[in-house]
């Protein structure tokens, strides 16, 4: 053979290829217009790895609607047909907008993007509760690749943003256990402000787990900075303060800063808290009732404060019970106190569940009026 007819037999053949390959994303098409997702499927992933029609866009736009109808099924046949179609939807979207310089597709797959990308969202929050963290770190870094192209703000409408992802990737290390990344993206996020009180709880609990309280009460300087009256975070410290012996040091930081703003009801429900602690009980209602008087519908205040006086009306209740048969003067004076502070406390209960109606104390004021022999009050609280 000449050499003029070797390279002539070349390009056919080159030829030929390109056109089955080209035939290959027409066959996915009609195969996905017909409903042969398994067909269809074969000839997208085909057309995928070859050199000829890797980068076009449009193989890339069937491919990604063949994987969402796969997913999107209810027939388990066709579900099954791959257990990575929400990622491989997602992935051909991103390939088809990235290669798709002339915007041709771009009106067609602006809005199935949005879709695949909350449908890989879901896909990693199961990896995540599975411990599959491998999979759910792809499906992260996957839909970050996703996000330049959330044209109308969809992706951020589903709350899929940039720092959601972080947030997202610092709670799946820290289910890992993998704490060098767990405190990188902790602190990528306070560096951002992102407002999630629990970077900083968590970030608390990791570095008291290391015994670093200098560490652990910088991260609570930094939260309490952006979350104030964040009771967790305000019992952490204080406890910090109460294992090292420091209970004085911080009455006068509390105290100092009241003087200063006197008004500040969150200050004095935290001194509240402290004195609580260290039994000082007449100290702590009396800030207590302060925060309130500043703020009647302080929710945290009213309910701390009514569980001191349920606790206090359960101590006279238990001297109550030790008292001998023949005291009736002092059993009745007990019963009275008990039954003075249980109604004190219902009083701050109702308070705080008109503010915040949790189960919790919806059932401890129905426990509380039945006590109280208030049957109809209690009814309100079934």
């Amino acid at each position: 053979m000449s050499i003029k007819k070797s390279i002539a037999a070349i390009f056919i053949s080159v030829s030929t290829l390109t056109i089955a390959q080209s035939n290959q994303v027409q066959n996915a098409s009609n195969y996905l217009r017909n409903k042969e997702f398994d067909k269809a499927k074969a000839s997208a992933d085909a057309a995928a790895i070859n050199e000829t029609t890797m980068n076009n866009p449009k193989l890339w736009m069937y491919r990604g609607k063949i994987y969402q109808e796969i997913y999107f099924s209810k027939d388990a046949a066709i579900k099954n047909l791959d257990a990575d179609a929400e990622e491989k939807a997602l992935e051909s979207y991103i390939n088809c907008l990235k290669n798709d310089k002339d915007n041709i597709y771009k009106d067609e797959v602006k809005g199935l993007i949005v879709q695949a990308t909350a449908g890989v969202s879901n896909k990693a929050n199961f990896f995540v509760q599975t411990k599959v963290y491998d999979k759910a770190l792809y499906c992260y870094e996957l839909i970050e690749k996703a996000l330049p192209y959330d044209f109308d703000q969809g992706m951020k409408r589903n709350n899929i943003t940039k720092e959601k992802l972080m947030y997202n990737k610092f709670d799946m290390y820290k289910y890992a256990a993998n704490k060098e990344k767990t405190i990188e993206y902790a602190d990528k996020l306070i560096a951002i402000n992102y407002k999630d009180a629990k970077i900083y709880i968590d970030m608390v609990k990791l570095s008291l787990v290391d015994r670093d309280t200098v560490k652990a009460l910088s991260y609570i300087g930094k939260g309490k900075a952006m979350f104030e009256d964040n009771m967790e975070l305000i019992n952490q410290e204080i406890n910090i303060y109460l294992a090292r012996n420091k209970t004085n040091e911080l009455k006068d930081k509390l105290t100092t800063a009241i003087e200063v703003s006197p008004d500040n009801e969150v200050l004095h429900a935290v001194l509240a808290n402290l004195y609580q602690k260290t039994s000082e009980i007449e100290k702590a209602e009396a800030e207590y009732l302060k925060a309130i008087e500043i703020k009647p519908d302080y929710e945290i205040a009213n309910y701390n404060l009514g569980v001191m006086y349920f606790n206090t009306g359960n101590q006279w209740n238990e001297k109550l019970g030790a008292l001998p048969p023949k005291e009736t003067v002092k059993a009745k004076e007990y019963e009275t106190k008990a039954n003075e502070y249980f109604r004190k406390a219902v009083s701050n209960f109702e308070k705080s569940y008109e503010v915040s109606p949790d189960k919790q104390t919806k059932q401890q004021l129905r426990k509380l009026f039945l006590r109280l022999g208030e049957t109809e009050k209690a009814d309100k609280y079934k």
